[in-house]
């Protein structure tokens, strides 16, 4: 591991603004820095960097954190790899721990990756030039060739590759005949296709037949480095050009993605087999991108753009669906030189709630009322999932489509309906009025830690209610969270000294105590006794705090 001297002395030398200038456009307003956010899409700056802080907060989706995190989002790299990489970026030399253990598990993919280019000959090179892929994407994407069996178990035993762990990295198999063990290797005579991480780091292959093999396509199987359902095939050469253009197209399979890439739809990318699921999201949502599902439109097809756009609209995503008819599909398109048909497709896709809906109503006959009746349900159980307003601006598409009046079709709504719309607006602005005077409490503590004490003396945790969370982070010392960066970079919070700390300790404390007092007259598990004794404990309280005076209460136990 690296030495922590190593890290410090590269802390010390590392300017926020220049590391973060180095990857997007900075302009400097007022007394601070501000840009676009690259992590999520904005046209107005959000995104605010304190170069005498050493830190970066967006106001608009709320990450932060300090040159290193910048880096290690951006880059979508972890700690060591952030490290080494601005270690390189400032030409600071690292010292390494005398213990430390190579990485045998990548060092055996990496071997794997540069064996299997090295195969490549002119029976296989002929292949991928009838494909129409061009030298430069084959050398891109680092296409290689599995030769046959023996071959790849001689190369390995010369090499004293570990064999057992090449059986757990999923190159090898095992064969168990007559209690004989064989190691044989998985993929063979199959044009190759390194499959990468998010932080560019191999972690399986995927195999094309080149014989006539009834599995056209072989991945490998899960490992310790290899989920399939959480990788994306291209996303390392994806990545710049999904934040660039603010949206990633996701295609079927690895030929689709190279020919988009190939005719310059550099944000292509691949799943693996298997439909997008759940455990895609959190790499999908690196940077928010609006996302093209490219499927091909036969059944299968439909069905897998029907599953991730009911998936991705329910988890809020924008996007669309192009699905592809015929025999054609992106690969021939790009061959063929459809470059201008495949722009226009992806430029007007069918947007993700729309297909959902569209291909629920296929599926019924709409001229039978039983029929139409479970499509409605169906269509508004898949509604339910999405936000209020969503579901009023598409109750009024389902009554065109189904022909149907609009007062049928129920929403759910965002407030229940005993709620009184004038009392909440009041109750929010309330809220957003403490707030503020919790976030004043918290800022003032960052920019003076002595203050914490004094602050300690008189507020609980439990006392905080915008900002619980910010407040046991600050207890717990965790001052490189996004959180409590947030609060501190955040300039319309002004802190203040001890004298003018006590207001604001006094109105967190009258909205703590207040809500003590209206709560009482729910709670069944008190006498009425005991509930006029708190009563009047707790108006005392606020009596006082209305006189501005600032007193050590008891707990609720003691009382």
């Amino acid at each position: 591991m690296i030495q922590q001297q190593s890290i410090d002395a590269l802390k010390n030398q590392i300017d926020i603004l220049e590391v973060i200038s180095h990857y997007i456009e900075v302009k400097k307003m007022g007394n601070s820095y501000k840009a676009c956010c690259p992590f999520h899409q904005e046209k107005t700056p959000s995104f605010v960097i304190n170069v005498n802080k050493g830190f970066y907060h967006c106001f608009g989706c709320g990450v932060g954190g300090d040159s290193i995190k910048f880096v290690m989002e951006y880059e979508k790299l972890n700690y060591v790899e952030a490290i080494e990489k601005l270690a390189q970026l400032y030409n600071v030399h690292l010292e390494y721990s005398q213990n430390i253990q190579s990485d045998d598990s990548h060092k055996i993919m990496d071997f794997m990756n540069g064996y299997y280019q090295t195969m490549l000959n002119s029976e296989v090179e002929s292949y991928i030039k009838q494909r129409g892929i061009t030298t430069e994407i084959k050398t891109r994407f680092e296409l290689g060739f599995a030769p046959q069996n023996h071959e790849i178990m001689a190369h390995l035993q010369r090499n004293m590759v570990n064999l057992h762990e090449a059986l757990n990295l999923g190159i090898l198999g095992l064969d168990r005949e007559n209690g004989v063990r064989r190691y044989y290797a998985r993929l063979t005579q199959r044009l190759i296709f390194p499959i990468r991480s998010a932080q560019n780091k191999i972690i399986g292959f995927g195999g094309r037949t080149l014989t006539n093999h009834p599995a056209k396509y072989i991945n490998s199987p899960q490992t310790k480095l290899f989920n399939k359902s959480q990788v994306l095939y291209g996303y390392p050469q994806a990545k710049e050009s999904i934040y660039r253009l603010g949206s990633v197209i996701i295609t079927e399979g690895y030929l689709d993605t190279l020919m988009l890439h190939q005719a310059g739809f550099t944000n292509a990318v691949a799943t693996l087999g298997t439909a997008l699921t759940r455990e895609h999201l959190p790499l999908l949502a690196k940077g928010n991108p609006k996302i093209i599902l490219a499927f091909d439109g036969d059944n299968a097809g439909m069905q897998a753009a029907f599953k991730a756009a009911s998936l991705l609209s329910i988890a809020n995503k924008q996007g669309g669906v192009v699905l592809f008819d015929g025999e054609l599909d992106p690969a021939d398109m790009v061959k063929n030189g459809e470059i201008e048909e495949l722009k226009s497709l992806f430029d007007s896709p069918i947007p993700l709630i729309d297909y959902v809906l569209e291909s629920v109503l296929k599926r019924y006959d709409l001229q039978n009322a039983v029929q139409k009746d479970n499509c409605l349900k169906e269509a508004l159980e898949y509604l339910h999932q999405l936000s209020p307003v969503i579901q009023e601006e598409y109750k009024f598409w389902l009554s065109q489509h189904l022909g149907l009046p609009a007062h049928l079709i129920q929403t759910k709504k965002s407030y229940t309906q005993n709620k009184n719309i004038t009392k909440e607006v009041s109750r929010v602005s309330e809220a957003s009025f403490y707030d503020l005077s919790e976030k004043i409490i918290i800022k003032s503590v960052l920019e003076n830690m002595e203050l914490l004490e004094f602050v300690l003396d008189y507020l609980e945790p439990q006392m905080f209610h915008t900002q619980r969370e910010a407040y046991d982070k600050l207890l717990r010392n965790e001052l490189e969270d996004p959180l409590l960066i947030g609060i501190l970079l955040d300039e319309k919070i002004k802190p203040q000294d001890k004298e003018h700390l006590r207001q604001q300790i006094i109105m967190v404390l009258y909205q703590h105590y207040d809500q003590k007092r209206r709560a009482l007259n729910y709670d069944k598990g008190l006498s009425l006794r005991e509930k006029a004794f708190l009563l009047r404990k707790y108006q005392k309280y606020l009596d006082d705090l209305k006189k501005g005076d600032l007193l050590l209460y008891e707990g609720i136990s003691v009382i």
